[in-house]
C-alpha cells in the first residue's frame, strides 16, 4: 500500500513538471501601497530540514480581523521555480501557489494559483497535476534573486471564499514544497524543469486558538 502511494505522489509530480504554467507574469520589485513588503515577519520555518526552503510569516489583521491577510516569505536555494501548497485538514484538496522569476527572461517568470484534488493528502488525483484557479488569489509583494536563491513574499486573505482555495485555519496545516533547478526545458515546448527536491510539513501558520 505504501509503494502505491508513493507511485502516486510521483505521478502527480511528474505531471506537474509536464505542463508549464498557460499564464506567464512579467514579475517586479515594486513597492506595495500597504507597505506589505517591508512588514516585518516573527515567524519561521525551515520547511526542508537540510535549509533550501524556508518560509517566514506573519499575519496583518488591521483590515479586517475577521479574515486577516496572511503575508509569506519563501526564501529557495534555486533560481528556479518553486511551489508552496496549503491542505485542507480533510487531506482532499491542496491550494497551491508557483512562483518563478527569470532574470534573463522576464517573460517566463510567473506567479501562479492553482488546486487538485488529493490523495491522502499527497498527490493529486488524476495525472494532470494541479490546475489553475478561476481566479489568483496571491498577491505578489516583493522578490529578491541572488545568485543561487530567490526571495519571493506574497499575500492572501485566511478565507478568499472560493472553493478552489483552502482557508488557512488555526493550529497546524500540512504545507507542501517543491522546487526545480531551472524554469523552462530548453528544446521541449512550455514544460517546467523536473522537481529538484520537495517534501511535507505541519505548520502552524496561525496559532491555535
Amino acid at each position: 500500500m505504501a509503494s502505491i502511494k508513493l507511485l502516486l505522489i510521483l505521478a502527480s509530480f511528474i505531471a506537474i513538471c509536464a505542463a508549464f504554467p498557460p499564464r506567464i507574469h512579467q514579475t517586479n520589485n515594486r513597492k506595495s501601497s500597504r507597505g506589505l513588503d517591508t512588514l516585518i515577519l516573527n515567524n519561521t520555518a525551515e520547511l526542508d530540514p537540510e535549509g533550501t526552503f524556508r518560509l517566514d510569516w506573519d499575519v496583518v489583521y488591521d483590515q479586517d480581523p475577521a479574515n486577516p491577510l496572511v503575508v509569506l516569505e519563501a526564501r529557495v536555494a534555486t533560481t528556479g521555480w518553486f511551489s508552496l501548497r496549503f491542505t485542507s485538514a480533510d487531506l482532499t484538496l491542496g491550494d497551491y501557489f508557483y512562483g518563478a522569476y527569470d532574470v534573463n527572461r522576464p517573460a517566463n517568470s510567473f506567479f501562479l494559483d492553482k488546486h487538485c484534488d488529493l490523495v491522502d493528502g499527497l498527490g493529486c488525483e488524476t495525472a494532470d497535476g494541479p490546475q489553475d484557479d478561476l481566479r489568483n488569489d496571491f498577491q505578489l509583494v516583493s522578490l529578491v534573486n541572488g545568485l543561487d536563491y530567490t526571495v519571493m513574499r506574497i499575500a492572501r486573505v485566511v478565507d478568499t471564499g472560493r472553493i478552489q482555495d483552502v482557508v488557512i485555519t488555526p493550529g497546524p496545516m500540512m504545507i507542501g514544497w517543491a522546487w526545480s533547478l531551472g524554469i523552462q526545458q530548453s528544446g521541449i515546448g512550455n514544460q517546467l524543469t523536473p522537481i529538484e527536491k520537495f517534501g511535507f510539513q505541519n505548520v502552524a501558520l496561525i496559532p491555535a486558538k
